[in-house]
């Protein structure tokens, strides 16, 4: 029915004239005291508290009091029954109106006239519910609702919280819980009381943040800063509404969404929540050890079974490689391995919702005869690998009924087998990370992107449940301006269209202040339980609870900062972007340097805002440091006659104490998912202070670089750093004979040099010989990354050297900035044989200047 406004004339017709009579005759019974004016008809209606008693009596025994003779005797019997059912359905509209008043829950300086009411035999979750609506109602109105349990009478005025033993004799029937599910919840006004019904997991919990957010304006953008509206009266409308989740699983993975309260009020159940047992604890769970991704060497580790049974490992140009291998899947042996082994990993850690067994984070796929002959009918390797994975679900499920098994579709694996069908009980998981996220995934035309749109319906055909682990963030820094927060939802649309499940949103997830990390975790978290709540309206929302006056000066650069990317065919927005290969151009982070300056002055009088401005503008002074500096490194060799040219101008020093002042107060902040380049970036930063020691040696012909400076890839596998009484200084990097890799290395962006002047680098090393073997016992080099060529290098074999430490000529020549030297112990067959040697120990390099 339509509000009748005012203005509005009413139509004269035979019906509306009836029901404007009887209109008229209520009117004359209030005249009389019987209750308040009633409005009503089929184009309107409006109601004011008439006498529930009077009305019902005037209904029951006069419902027709409109109609008199002449009005029957003018229509046919077929015209007075429709008069009939219009004044009925009026009747019934007015009395369910009548019924349903809004609710004052409660009002400022006014004593509590509502209860809440938990079930007696609550769980923590409900208990918990309770709590908050408690606090959070006293925190918005200064007054605190008593709790009580549904043991005792129902009281006049009540907030009944999960199915309570009030609950299906108020509702006038039982509560479909199956339909609401673990997460659902239905929140609905009756005459005196709410009612709020949910599971005992966290139904019920989710049904009052719901109450509290969308009734009560309350807002948890992070868990620092919230948003709790003060109100001198909180009244509830006329409600009935059910919410229920999109996805099963809703995971946005950032670092600040990790903790319990906040993932809780913004309904996010993911598996690296923080979510004790007042939060309804996990609603899936990877158990067993093996997480959700790479479990291949969990399960079949090589450094066990290789030497003995290379078979058991990928076949790769006719060759068993132990390196970065995969699993041989059409092994007999492997699949009884992997299945014993996942069984036992159950039976120890049980309950769990999921255990992985996945490929290994690297391609490398098996292509034995028997492997290839699989993924060549089937048209994809995720043959082999969902064949296999199908038995080893198969032989769990007669255990562990309701486990399921997750695998990958990743990299090779992502396109759907042609006629191999998963299991019930098995559950792939689509990977995006090679797409481009400046436009939505179905959208982007970038061929990576049409490649995952195919092969996600691929799978949503023939899987019965969906895993997607989504990327949210740049990756080599997160701090890195990283403009994908306008593709976000239709993402998410597009992942439930096409019927997933479980939804993982992976971003800056080792430390908060990423670019934009709140609001695209805030964001994720809304659209994963509703994908259809609007963009703009949620945009507003954020940045005017989190940044509040500094609200449209971060706008502008928000809106600015996604205008950059429209060619996504031949620009796209990848997840491992550099600040070099960021299509921004370094002007546009000049002026918003200038616009997040006016954003923090618009708050300097809220603590809590000017936090969060100045966390906010971390990614701009970032980019604007890093483009201004792109040659700078830490310099921690000096060989020059000209120190003064390796000084940093003093407004980039000013930046970069900025920026480590800044870092030092938020302290969770972690610039890159690698550890290293986190550690460099905050190295770099620090160098830029102190540029030029004082005590630099402008006559020196050569300086000594010690093992300590080196790096050293994949630390504790292809070498460390030890003890060695040997060595000048007792300490020497150690490698090992399991590789050849280029595995140590120093890059001259570390050295001040003199620019177009010839140097000579040599080494001071030592070599550990296994008996009885000849063979290369090390290699090394310079090597130009800019022009992607060799300056020069030697190599020694076994036969020419002894075991004592000796210094070994590497190169002359004249270094750049993208050189680097590099060092691996000696070259061998490693499908079929074993190095020559069995350590190689290097000392120190020694840098000398030749002109």
């Amino acid at each position: 029915m339509r509000r009748r406004y005012a203005g509005m004339s009413t139509p004269t017709n035979p019906i509306t004239s009836s029901i404007t009579n009887f209109r008229n005759r209520l009117h004359r019974a209030y005249s009389k005291g019987y209750g308040s004016k009633l409005w009503m008809g089929p184009c309107w209606t409006k109601i004011i508290s008439i006498n529930r008693h009077v009305f019902m009596n005037i209904l029951l025994l006069h419902p027709f009091l409109c109609l008199d003779k002449i009005v029957i005797n003018q229509f046919n019997r077929e015209k007075f029954m429709r008069i009939q059912i219009v004044l009925f359905a009026s009747f019934i509209l007015l009395t369910t109106t009548l019924l349903a008043q809004p609710l004052s829950l409660a009002t400022r300086n006014k004593p509590a006239t509502f209860t809440i009411v938990r079930p007696a035999q609550a769980s923590d979750s409900q208990k918990y519910a309770a709590e908050e609506l408690q606090a959070f109602t006293e925190k918005m109105t200064g007054v605190k609702l008593p709790i009580s349990t549904d043991d005792k009478p129902l009281p006049a005025h009540a907030i009944l919280l999960g199915n309570t033993s009030h609950t299906t004799k108020l509702l006038g029937k039982v509560p479909d819980m199956k339909a609401l599910g673990t997460d659902g919840f239905r929140i609905k006004t009756l005459p005196n009381h709410l009612l709020i019904v949910g599971s005992d997991i966290r139904g019920t919990l989710y049904g009052v943040y719901e109450l509290l957010e969308q009734f009560g304006g309350c807002r948890w953008y992070s868990s620092w800063h919230s948003v709790i509206p003060t109100r001198d009266t909180w009244v509830l409308p006329d409600t009935d509404i059910t919410g229920t989740p999109a996805f099963d699983l809703r995971e946005p993975f950032w670092f600040d969404m990790f903790n319990g309260d906040l993932a809780a009020r913004n309904k996010c159940n993911g598996n690296a929540m923080r979510l004790t047992a007042r939060h309804g604890g996990h609603a899936f769970r990877f158990g067993g050890g093996l997480g959700s991704c790479h479990t291949f060497n969990k399960l079949c580790p090589p450094e066990l079974y290789f030497k003995d049974h290379p078979e058991y490992f990928s076949e790769i140009d006719g060759k068993r490689i132990k390196d970065h291998t995969q699993l041989c899947l059409t092994n007999p042996d492997v699949l009884r391995i992997v299945t014993s082994n996942v069984l036992a990993r159950i039976r120890k850690d049980p309950g769990a919702s999921f255990y992985g067994v996945s490929q290994n984070d690297w391609r490398n796929n098996c292509t034995c005869p028997k492997c290839k002959a699989i993924d060549d009918a089937e048209g994809s390797h995720a043959g082999t690998m969902i064949a296999f994975v199908n038995k080893v679900a198969e032989a769990v499920e007669k255990e562990f009924p309701d486990v399921i098994i997750e695998t990958l579709a990743y990299q090779y694996t992502r396109k759907p087998p042609k006629s191999i069908r998963p299991r019930h009980n098995v559950m792939p998981c689509l990977c995006t990370i090679e797409c481009d996220f400046s436009f939505p995934l179905a959208v982007s035309p970038y061929k990576e992107n049409r490649a995952f749109v195919d092969d996600i319906r691929g799978w949503s055909a023939i899987s019965p449940r969906l895993y997607v682990w989504d990327y949210t963030t740049d990756f080599r820094s997160y701090v890195m301006p990283f403009p994908n927060i306008l593709a976000l939802q239709e993402n998410v649309k597009f992942f439930q269209t096409n019927s997933v499940n479980y939804l993982f949103e992976q971003g800056a997830y080792q430390g908060r202040h990423g670019d934009f990390a709140e609001l695209k975790a805030w964001l994720l978290a809304k659209w994963l339980w509703n994908p259809d709540l609007p963009q703009e309206e949620l945009l507003q929302d954020f940045f005017n609870g989190y940044y509040g006056a500094a609200a449209p000066y971060v706008r502008t650069y928000f809106d600015a900062l996604h205008s950059f990317y429209r060619d996504p065919e031949n620009q796209p927005l990848r997840i491992f972007d550099n600040m070099n290969s960021l299509k921004i151009p370094d002007e546009f982070f000049s002026r918003a340097f200038m616009l997040w300056q006016q954003a923090e002055a618009a708050v300097k009088d809220s603590p809590a805002l000017l936090y969060n401005v100045r966390m906010g503008a971390i990614p701009v002074r970032y980019a604007h440091l890093e483009r201004q500096t792109p040659n700078v490194a830490p310099i921690t060799v000096w060989l020059t006659r000209n120190p003064k040219q390796y000084d940093v101008p003093d407004n980039l020093k000013a930046e970069a104490r900025e920026l480590l002042a800044r870092f030092k107060e938020a302290g969770d902040i972690r610039l890159s998912e690698s550890m290293e380049r986190h550690s460099n970036m905050l190295e770099h930063w620090q160098s830029l202070l102190t540029a030029v020691p004082p005590d630099v040696d402008t006559t020196a012909k050569s300086v000594m670089i010690e093992d300590t400076l080196l790096y050293l890839g994949r630390r504790g596998t292809w070498g460390d750093t030890v003890k060695d009484p040997l060595a000048e200084d007792g300490s020497a990097m150690k490698l090992y004979n399991t590789h050849f890799e280029w595995c140590t290395s120093f890059r001259f962006s570390h050295v001040a040099f003199d620019p177009g002047t010839h140097y000579k680098i040599r080494m001071r090393v030592r070599v550990e010989k296994e008996a009885g073997k000849t063979g290369e016992a090390f290699w090394s080099g310079i090597y130009d990354t800019k022009n992607k060529k060799s300056c020069g290098g030697c190599v020694r074999k076994t036969s020419d050297i002894t075991e004592d430490y000796t210094w070994y000529d590497v190169a002359e020549w004249i270094p750049e900035r993208a050189h680097y030297f590099w060092i691996g112990p000696g070259r061998f067959d490693k499908n079929n044989g074993t190095s020559a040697i069995h350590a190689l120990y290097i000392d120190k390099l020694e840098l000398i200047r030749l002109d």
